[in-house]
């Protein structure tokens, strides 16, 4: 384990007035896992346990294979391979742990509850730390997170090919995933929809396919690493009329919109703001509520879909070295549900776009 990432765990720890500091992390939260051990596991769970009376990392498994896996790769930690609630029961005790912060605290069985009862430690909340420090990326991540755009960039390419070829959302998905798995990705979240103005959002694949004037939607995200990034965009088969074309320009003047607020020091509540108002400055501001959509882009990380969240609601300054996805996605009376977005590094004077698809709606 880096000497940065250790660091963080003192700082969280005595910045709560505790004596140690637990992250949980389930099989399908891995995140903060993997942020601070740069590995991976297998089993059910994962934890690490820093002690602030000894300074010591310990790394706590549900799977001695994991154990046994990671034992050459990580540095400067202990590891655990087996009786992962005795394992923290012990380590506590001998401590004498009495305020334990916990990441990932709504996750944690109920034997593991018990372990840190038992030890007699009362739980502390920090969850947030983690993931605020999680925003601003290293050079490494940043080459992550570039390859995986550059990944969905290409694979734009195989999804329309496959609307104009009249495939189904099925074998669209299943045409991209290879493409980019062949390509060094180790996985790829995609939502869509096709159809006409009746669309209210994306879904996972069905077996709906492109009928002449239908717009079909769709987030690309692929992980490489563990890094995940995509883009959004929207294509129509055949001819695009002249509500869908409206609706886009709509939805690029707001993308731009909200590229033109992002910089070191402002606060991520004004990105939102700048998207939305052009919306009501066309009068669909509604379509900005709760009710239509969710959020105006988002944070790009070992999440999917991590802080900070591109909303009015959120009070956050943006920092240098933070990626984010920038995306006007909602509902239009005009041609139904549109997605159009873009990923974006912020740099020392403003924002690097990642991306290097067309920005436009596509016609296939």
């Amino acid at each position: 384990m880096k000497s940065q990432k250790i660091e963080l765990l003192r700082t969280v720890t005595a910045n709560a007035e505790a004596e140690g500091f637990m992250v949980y992390s389930p099989q399908w939260h891995k995140e903060n896992y993997r942020f601070l051990t740069e590995k991976n596991f297998i089993g059910p769970f994962g934890i690490v346990l820093y002690l602030a009376k000894t300074d010591e990392v310990h790394v706590i498994y549900a799977s001695e294979w994991d154990k046994n896996k990671n034992q050459p790769l990580l540095k400067n930690v202990q590891m655990h391979g087996t009786e992962p609630y005795g394992v923290v029961n012990r380590l506590l005790k001998e401590a004498g742990v009495k305020k334990l912060a916990v990441s990932g605290g709504k996750y944690v069985p109920e034997n593991l509850e018990q372990a840190v009862r038992e030890a007699g430690a009362a739980c502390i909340s920090v969850d947030g730390k983690l993931e605020v420090a999680r925003m601003q990326k290293t050079d490494e991540e940043i080459g992550y997170l570039k390859q995986a755009v550059s990944l969905a960039d290409a694979a734009w390419n195989v999804f329309t090919k496959g609307v104009a070829d009249g495939l189904n959302e099925y074998q669209i998905v299943a045409e991209v995933e290879h493409y980019i798995k062949r390509r060094g990705a180790e996985d790829c979240f995609m939502l869509l929809a096709t159809g006409g103005d009746d669309v209210r959002g994306m879904t996972p694949p069905m077996m709906r396919i492109a009928q002449p004037g239908q717009m079909v939607r769709t987030e690309i995200t692929p992980q490489v690493n563990g890094w995940w990034a995509q883009i959004c965009r929207t294509c129509v088969k055949g001819k695009a009329n002249d509500n869908q074309k409206k609706a886009f320009e709509i939805f690029l003047e707001a993308e731009q919109a909200g590229f033109d607020m992002i910089r070191p020091g402002v606060n991520i509540s004004d990105v939102a703001k700048a998207e939305n108002d052009v919306f009501r400055k066309y009068g669909y501001g509604e379509y900005c509520t709760e009710k239509y959509t969710r959020v105006r882009g988002h944070g790009h990380g070992l999440d999917l879909d991590e802080m900070p969240l591109v909303l009015e609601s959120t009070d956050l300054v943006l920092k240098e070295n933070m990626v984010v996805v920038i995306h006007p996605n909602t509902f239009s009376p005009l041609c139904g549900y549109m997605v159009f977005g873009d990923p974006v590094l912020i740099t020392k004077d403003g924002y690097e776009l990642l991306s290097t698809t067309e920005r436009k709606l596509f016609e296939v």
